[in-house]
């Protein structure tokens, strides 16, 4: 039996190496999508034989085809973790930030869903990710906070539109997790001010995402679809 294949996008981040390594011991083959050549080679080498590999930004619907031109023929699952988190004030000045946040947090989602469905097998599964910024909205990330908006959206969208062939489409909203990309907003906020909100009194590790996206893949979730998946050790209850 073919083992069936996950695109991950992000592939080399705190979340999305972990994730890696996850579906590749559960059976599943690989092909990882990032803007770090250098990192995913290394990620390449310590996952099975078969996992292949794209440098790219994800910026526009052909760069998207370009990433996934590689892969095997036909995808089991699409996992989207590829983002930035950049501050910015509100000023005419932050629109370049804007932009660039808008397209590589949500923008690049339409334009992988567009490639990658009809590439995907009827039963299959996406996961995209949106974030708490979206629940509470982050006072110097507005542009972020918007994105991940519009990735609750387009789940519900996308859910609605391609439920008929089995394909369940679902969303992660990660807290504040350990990884490269909060590492500045952890030193700016502080550790202990942003554990006082967090009832679990700890910060977010990635396996405790990928734990999560792993359960949304083909298996026991399969009547969850159009779902927003808070995973944030309780804030958004505090």
């Amino acid at each position: 039996m073919t083992a069936p294949v996950a695109v991950i996008t992000g592939a080399t981040g705190g979340i999305g190496a972990v994730l890696a390594r996850r579906l590749a011991a559960d059976g599943w083959l690989l092909h990882l999508v990032d803007v770090d050549a250098g990192r995913l080679e290394s990620l390449r080498q310590v996952l099975p034989g078969g996992t292949t590999i794209a440098e790219s930004r994800l910026e526009e619907p052909a760069a998207c085809a370009t990433a996934l031109q590689d892969a095997p023929d036909r995808f089991g699952a699409l996992v989207h973790l590829a983002g930035i988190f950049v501050p910015h004030d509100l000023g005419p000045g932050s629109r370049e930030i804007y932009d660039q946040t808008m397209q590589h947090n949500a923008s690049n989602a339409f334009d992988l869903a567009g490639v990658v469905l009809p590439r995907m097998t009827d039963g299959g599964r996406i996961v995209l990710t949106s974030s708490l910024g979206f629940h509470r909205g982050v006072p110097d990330h507005a542009a972020y906070s918007m994105a991940k908006g519009a990735i609750v959206g387009l789940t519900r969208a996308l859910a609605r539109r391609i439920g008929n062939r089995g394909i369940c489409v679902n969303a992660v909203a990660p807290g504040i997790i350990e990884t490269r990309m909060a590492d500045d907003l952890i030193e700016r906020r502080g550790r202990d001010a942003l554990l006082s909100a967090i009832p679990l009194g700890r910060l977010g590790q990635p396996e405790d995402v990928a734990g999560v996206i792993a359960f949304l893949l083909p298996g026991d979730a399969s009547y969850i679809t159009g779902q927003v998946i808070t995973v944030d050790g309780g804030i958004i209850n505090a």
